[in-house]
C-alpha cells in the first residue's frame, strides 16, 4: 500500500497567517499594524471592502468610506486619492494573501493522488476563506461592469502553486505530456466552479466540509484520469 505523503514545503516558504488571525477579521489585519498611520490605512481598506460589497463599486463614495473607517476625508485622501486606488489596493491584498500560502513541492516517492488531494484542499481553503470571499465580492462589483479592469489581476500568480507542482510531477515522469499553464487552469477551474463561484455570483452559502471533500475527490479523479501516466 502506498504511504501517505505530506506535501513538502519549499525552503523559505512563508506560512499563511490566516490560521493565526481571527476568523471573522477583514483584511488587512488592524491588530498587526503598529504605527497609527498604518492602522488608519488598514481601516480605510477594510471600510472600502465593506462599502464595495454593500453598495457596489460605483455607488460607494469616498465620503461613505471615510465615515465607515472613522477617519477624516483629508486622512483618506492622504492614503488613497480615488476609489480606483482603493480597488488596486484590494487586488494587491488578494495577491499578497496568495503569495503567503506555503509553496508545495512534488514528492516523487509519495502517492500522486494523495499529494494532489492535499494541494486541492489547500486551494479550496484559500478560496472559501472569509477574507478572500469578501475581497472577491467587493472586486466583482466593478469587474462585472468594467471587465477590462480584471486584467490588473495577476491570475498566473494565483495558480503558481498548482503549476509548480505540475511542473515537478511532469519532470519526474508521473504525468503525461501537458501544457502545465493550461492544466493548472483546468484543475483550479474545477475547484472554483463548485466551491468559489456559487458563493460569489449566486449568494449560496459556502460549501460544507462534505461538499468540499466531494469536489476535491472528483476533481483529483478526473484530472489524473486525463494526465496520470498509466502503469505498464
Amino acid at each position: 500500500m502506498a504511504k501517505t505523503p505530506k506535501i513538502k514545503k519549499k525552503p523559505g516558504a512563508k506560512q499563511s497567517s490566516s490560521s493565526k488571525a481571527k476568523s471573522k477579521s477583514v483584511l488587512p489585519d488592524l491588530e498587526a499594524c503598529t504605527r497609527l498611520t498604518d492602522r488608519k490605512r488598514a481601516s480605510i481598506v477594510r471600510a472600502a471592502v465593506m462599502e464595495f460589497q454593500a453598495r457596489g463599486y460605483y455607488a460607494a463614495s469616498m465620503n461613505g468610506i471615510a465615515q465607515v473607517a472613522e477617519v477624516s476625508k483629508r486622512t483618506l485622501y492622504n492614503h488613497f486619492d480615488s476609489k480606483d486606488a482603493l480597488f488596486n489596493e484590494m487586488i494587491e491584498e488578494l495577491l499578497d494573501r496568495s503569495g503567503r500560502l506555503p509553496a508545495c513541492a512534488f514528492d516523487a516517492e509519495g502517492d500522486l493522488a494523495e499529494q494532489l488531494t492535499e494541494l486541492a484542499h489547500s486551494e479550496v481553503a484559500f478560496l472559501t476563506s472569509d477574507a478572500v470571499q469578501m475581497l472577491a465580492r467587493a472586486g466583482m462589483s466593478r469587474v462585472l461592469v468594467e471587465p477590462g479592469v480584471g486584467g490588473r489581476i495577476a491570475h498566473k500568480q494565483l495558480l503558481r502553486r498548482v503549476k509548480d507542482w505540475l511542473d515537478e510531477a511532469y519532470a519526474a515522469g508521473c504525468l503525461q505530456e501537458l501544457d502545465t499553464d493550461f492544466a493548472a487552469q483546468q484543475f483550479a477551474g474545477l475547484l472554483r466552479t463548485f466551491t468559489f463561484w456559487p458563493s460569489i455570483l449566486h449568494g449560496e452559502p459556502k460549501p460544507s466540509k462534505k461538499r468540499r471533500d466531494q469536489v476535491v475527490e472528483s476533481t483529483v479523479e478526473m484530472f489524473l484520469a486525463r494526465y496520470a501516466v498509466g502503469e505498464e
